[in-house]
């Protein structure tokens, strides 16, 4: 990476940490889950609120784990997606003994409670699957699906030591449920060895497939340097790459939206002259256009370097909302944003990690970890009405829980998280009522 610049505080350096590309691929699952009950809800909210004033969730007869886990595994990234059948679709990356990583889904029908047999996409040493990186199961309305997710082909069990690290960006298709996959394919077509990652991928309006990414700049005597690309499947077929944006963060994750009209957004963190604030462009025509680069919010953010951190997203209602970090001096912290730019709240706590916000037509939440005076962390959330934000709650039963992910169903929250162990994390589902 590009060397850190000296006067980076002790959250910048925290968060390099946590989106780190090298992470360790690891998790399993946790007994009961107990949740329920809401905060307060008050105007606004510009500083964390601290814990132990903060309303907990209490229990509900559906808080045990729905999915059953190998101890002898590693189990990371968890995500859940919804199908346009109304299934609901866990997918994760689980690491054998011998370093073999499997890429991995399961369905439920019964909107969580249980789940079927597991299926793998794909199996490799070369897998990746991290906060930066996270491999996706899209399901199209046609009825395929399509897993789109990082692979070293060559890659022996564990990171190379030193050199350049090159990638592949690769998907694979099933016409049957996930029973029976193709093999990976890069989708893009230039033969050259380069990392391609930092990606997301979406399903259109139209039901083709877009894929942003970022890629090495050609010839570049940089150390790190990459440009921001995008591909289009037609008629299901990844047509050539193009070039979205010459100049960006060379490490920061991108993150694509849908929203209620249709309109795909992609946010990506931009650098003009090393001032790095969360940038959006705009099609309203399935990625045949764009509109030029706007930023989201003025942090006015200036580093010299890359923060390894990205923003997330969810549709709200006809809107949307947009959270990221900055190191802004005047404002250091993880701030939740309205699609028109209006900052809800920022969570200014140090020990802070990994946002995920799940919304639906009338309320949102975002959930996030957080250390607790044992210094272990927790799982909390905020619920947004509006512009009215609640106190924060904490879920019981999730100590230890890394790299949550979670779906809003009706009055309840589905998540699925990893659970820290010794040496090899678990993965839990489990849900809240609100």
């Amino acid at each position: 990476m590009i060397k850190i610049i000296a006067f980076f505080n002790v959250w910048f350096f925290s968060m390099v940490a946590l989106f780190s590309p090298e992470e360790a691929a690891k998790t399993s699952v946790d007994e009961a889950m107990p949740m329920c009950n809401t905060g307060s809800m008050v105007e606004s909210v510009d500083k964390w609120t601290k814990l132990p004033g903060s309303p907990v969730l209490s229990s509900v007869p559906s808080g045990t784990s729905a999915f059953e886990t190998d101890s002898t595994k590693a189990y990371a990234m968890p995500l859940l997606t919804q199908t346009p059948k109304g299934e609901i679709l866990l997918s994760w990356t689980e690491k054998d003994e011998q370093g073999l990583v499997s890429f991995c889904l399961a369905f439920s029908k019964d909107k969580g409670k249980t789940f079927g047999d597991k299926k793998v996409i794909f199996s490799s040493k070369g897998i990746g699957n991290s906060r930066l990186m996270r491999a996706k199961v899209l399901a199209k309305k046609d009825g395929s699906l399509v897993a789109v997710f990082t692979n070293r082909p060559d890659a022996p069990a564990g990171a190379p030591a030193g050199g350049r690290r090159t990638s592949d960006l690769v998907y694979c298709v099933s016409k049957d449920a996930g029973t029976t996959w193709t093999s990976p394919q890069n989708v893009d077509a230039d033969p050259a060895k380069a990392m391609r990652g930092f990606f997301d991928a979406i399903v259109l309006p139209n039901d083709e497939i877009a894929v942003f990414y970022l890629k090495d700049v050609a010839n570049s005597t940089k150390h790190e340097e990459r440009d921001l690309r995008m591909v289009l499947t037609k008629n299901g077929v990844f047509q050539p790459e193009k070039l979205i944006d010459p100049v960006v963060c060379d490490c920061c994750n991108i993150n694509l939206l849908v929203d209620a009209n249709g309109a795909l957004h992609v946010y990506y963190r931009d650098n003009n002259d090393d001032i790095r604030d969360i940038a959006k462009i705009t099609s309203t025509d399935n990625g045949a256009t764009f509109s030029k680069p706007q930023i989201v919010h003025n942090d006015g953010w200036k580093i010299n370097g890359c923060p390894h951190s990205g923003a997330i997203s969810s549709t709200y209602g006809k809107g949307a909302l947009i959270a990221w970090f900055s190191g802004a001096e005047s404002e250091t912290g993880i701030r939740l944003v309205t699609q028109e730019g209006k900052k809800l709240f920022v969570l200014d706590d140090a020990s802070v990690k990994n946002p995920w916000i799940m919304a639906g037509q009338k309320q949102a939440v975002m959930l996030w970890e957080q250390s607790q005076a044992d210094s272990k962390s927790q799982l909390v959330f905020r619920k947004i009405n509006g512009d009215k934000v609640s106190e924060t709650v904490a879920v019981e039963g999730t100590v230890n829980a890394l790299n949550s992910t979670g779906l809003m169903l009706d009055n309840q929250l589905l998540l699925a998280h990893e659970v820290k162990r010794d040496k090899k994390n678990g993965l839990k589902v489990t849900t809240v009522t609100l």
